[in-house]
C-alpha cells in the first residue's frame, strides 16, 4: 500500500509539474506573441514617423524659418542681404506704413481691393455656366473641359496672351477698334483708367474652376424638394432662390473665401500685363507706383532695397497678412447667417 501511495504521489507530482510547464510554456508563447505585436506596431510607427518627418522638415526650412525671419526683419533695418548691416529699430517700420505721407502701401492696397471686384463677376459667370450645363445640355463634358482649361494653363502664358490681345500697337482689340473707325489706339495696359478694368476682365476668363465646383454642388441638390415646390406651383425663379441657392451655399462660401484670399495676394498676372509691373502714372502724384500690395512688397524688397529695404517690406507683408486674416474672419462670421449646411 505504501508503494502504491508513493507511486500515486509521484504521478500527482509529475502531472502538477507538467501542468506548470505547460502553463509556463503557454505564457511564454503569449509573451512572444505580445512582443511580436509590439515590435510590428513599433515598426509601423517608425515608418509612419519617417514619412512624417520629411514634410515637417521641409515645412521648417521653407515655412517655419522664413516665418520667424520675417518677424525679425520687420523689426529691423536692412537694405541688402548682408546680415552684418542688421540694425534693430523696433516698430519703426510699422509706424512708417501708417504715417508715410506718400501712402504708397495704402494706395496699392486700394488697388488690390479694386482688383477684388473681379470676385462677384467671376462667381456670377461660374454659377451661370454651371446652371446652364446642368440642364442636360449636349456635349456637357466637352464644355466642362473647355471651361477648366484656363486653370491648368501657366499664369505667365495666359498673361502674355492677354498682353498681346490688348497691346497698344499690335493688339487684336486695337486693330478691331481702328478698323471700326477709331483714330488712335487705346493704351489699355498703360492708361491707369483702363488698366485695372482690363485686368479684371482677363481674370474672369479663369472662372471655370468655380463653374466645376458649382456643377458638382447643383447635382447634389435634393430633387424631392424641387419636385414638391413645383407641385405647390412655385416658379423656377422662386425655386432657384429659395431652394437651389441655399442648398449650394457651402460651395458658394468656399469659392468666395478662396477667391478673396487669392485676389488679395494677386501679383503675377498684373506684373506681366503691366509694362514693368507698375502703374505708369498715378493721377494724384504723377509718379509711377505699384499696382497691388503683394507686388509693392516685392518691389520694396528686391527692386528698391536701398530706399525701402527688407525691413519695411517684411512689415508691409505682415500688415497685409493681418488684413487678409481679418477679411477672412469677417467672411466666416457672415457665413453663419447665410450658409446652410442642412440638405
Amino acid at each position: 500500500m505504501e508503494e502504491v501511495a508513493a507511486a500515486s504521489d509521484v504521478i500527482e507530482y509529475t502531472d502538477s509539474k507538467d501542468n506548470d510547464i505547460f502553463a509556463e510554456t503557454k505564457l511564454f508563447k503569449q509573451d512572444i506573441a505580445t512582443a511580436a505585436r509590439k515590435r510590428r506596431k513599433m515598426q509601423r510607427n517608425i515608418i509612419g514617423w519617417l514619412f512624417s518627418v520629411w514634410p515637417f522638415f521641409g515645412w521648417c526650412i521653407f515655412g517655419g524659418i522664413p516665418f520667424i525671419l520675417s518677424i525679425i526683419l520687420s523689426l529691423a533695418e536692412l537694405h541688402n542681404f548682408d546680415i552684418t548691416n542688421f540694425q534693430f529699430i523696433g516698430f519703426d517700420n510699422y509706424k512708417w506704413i501708417f504715417t508715410d505721407q506718400k501712402g504708397e502701401f495704402w494706395f496699392s492696397m486700394r488697388q488690390t481691393l479694386y482688383y477684388c471686384l473681379s470676385l462677384p463677376i467671376g462667381i456670377f459667370l461660374g454659377l451661370g455656366t454651371a446652371v446652364l450645363l446642368t440642364r442636360h445640355v449636349k456635349l456637357t463634358k466637352m464644355f466642362r473641359t473647355i471651361l477648366f482649361i484656363p486653370n491648368v494653363c501657366s499664369v505667365v502664358g495666359v498673361s502674355m496672351m492677354w498682353k498681346l490681345v490688348f497691346h497698344r500697337q499690335y493688339g487684336v482689340v486695337n486693330a478691331i477698334l481702328l478698323a471700326m473707325g477709331k483714330e488712335f489706339p487705346i493704351d489699355f495696359l498703360g492708361d491707369p483708367d483702363w488698366f485695372m478694368p482690363v485686368v479684371i476682365f482677363t481674370t474672369t476668363w479663369g472662372a471655370g474652376a468655380g463653374s466645376i465646383l458649382f456643377q458638382a454642388a447643383l447635382e447634389q441638390v435634393n430633387q424631392s424638394l424641387i419636385e414638391a415646390a413645383e407641385i405647390d406651383g412655385a416658379s423656377k425663379t422662386r425655386i432657384f432662390f429659395r431652394i437651389t441657392l441655399p442648398a449650394i451655399s457651402p460651395t458658394t462660401f468656399y469659392v468666395v473665401t478662396m477667391n478673396t484670399i487669392g485676389a488679395l495676394q494677386a501679383m503675377a498676372n498684373i506684373q506681366i500685363l503691366a509694362s514693368d509691373g507698375r502703374n505708369p502714372l498715378d493721377p494724384k502724384t504723377g509718379n509711377s507706383i505699384p499696382l497691388t500690395a503683394v507686388y509693392f512688397i516685392y518691389w520694396m524688397a528686391f527692386n528698391q532695397p536701398m530706399i525701402y529695404g527688407l525691413g519695411k517690406a517684411s512689415a508691409a507683408a505682415w500688415v497685409l497678412t493681418i488684413i487678409i486674416v481679418i477679411i477672412t474672419r469677417i467672411n466666416f462670421k457672415l457665413g453663419d447667417y447665410w450658409v446652410c449646411y442642412d440638405n
